[in-house]
């Protein structure tokens, strides 16, 4: 049994995916800064709207990565590994996937924000209960997940998820600081959720690499040598 499985190349296309949409999203702000009659260009490709091509991709690419990680969970379940946390990490991924759709969070937030005044870095209040259940998360994961990987592995799925944490909530808070400003720019704003979502999916262009490099290395091997 053959299988082939080519992690760089499908990391490379990711990557030239990325830097389309982020050159078209910037193509678009530039349009709308100008204040030009070309909008679709602005609401087709900017990353920080709802139900555009970015939005698309996004929310795919998650979903990709939630189902390699199910692959993985189901493959070592049947060769009596364990699996449970690989298995908890593809739901995360697949709930993650949804909410990139349809922006949860920001509904999760508006909870928050009908209750207490936040401002500053908390202005977008989600980033509380998401970032004390990642703190959570990463917890457990650090002690319970990561010694049972090889160590380049370790540092892959470290490097990935620091880049989209560092986007999805450092960069956020930053903006959120802007945003709640009495000098508020529109720029900067556009700045910061564009460095945002650029590193959200780098983080899970990365990810998908180093689930696929796993599955190359510890699962295919496996397979091959047992055909």
């Amino acid at each position: 049994m053959n299988v082939l499985i080519r992690p760089k190349k499908i990391l490379g296309l990711l990557l030239m995916i990325i830097l389309f949409l982020e050159i078209a999203n910037i193509i678009g702000l530039v349009y709308y800064f100008n204040d030009t009659n070309i909008k679709w260009l602005f609401n087709l490709f900017n990353i920080r709207t709802e139900g555009n091509i970015p939005a698309y991709y996004s929310s795919v690419t998650i979903l990709i990565a939630s189902f390699l990680l199910g692959f993985i969970s189901f493959f070592r379940k049947a060769n009596g590994l364990s699996y449970f946390l690989w298995l908890v990490l593809s739901i995360i991924f697949l709930y993650l996937s949804v909410d990139e759709a349809v922006q949860l969070h920001e509904r999760v937030g508006v909870l928050f924000e009908k209750k207490f005044s936040f401002t500053g870095y908390l202005y977008w209040a989600w980033v509380i209960p998401y970032g004390i259940l990642f703190i959570l998360f990463s917890v457990v994961y650090f002690f319970k997940f990561l010694p049972q990987l090889p160590k380049k592995f370790v540092r892959l799925f470290i490097v990935s998820g620091a880049i989209y944490v560092i986007g999805a909530i450092g960069v956020e808070m930053i903006g959120a600081k802007n945003y709640s400003s009495s000098n508020f720019s529109e720029v900067v704003n556009a700045i910061c959720y564009s460095i945002e979502e650029f590193l959200e999916m780098l983080g899970i262009a990365l990810f998908i690499y180093s689930l696929l490099l796993y599955i190359k290395e510890e699962i295919v091997i496996t397979l091959n040598k047992t055909a």
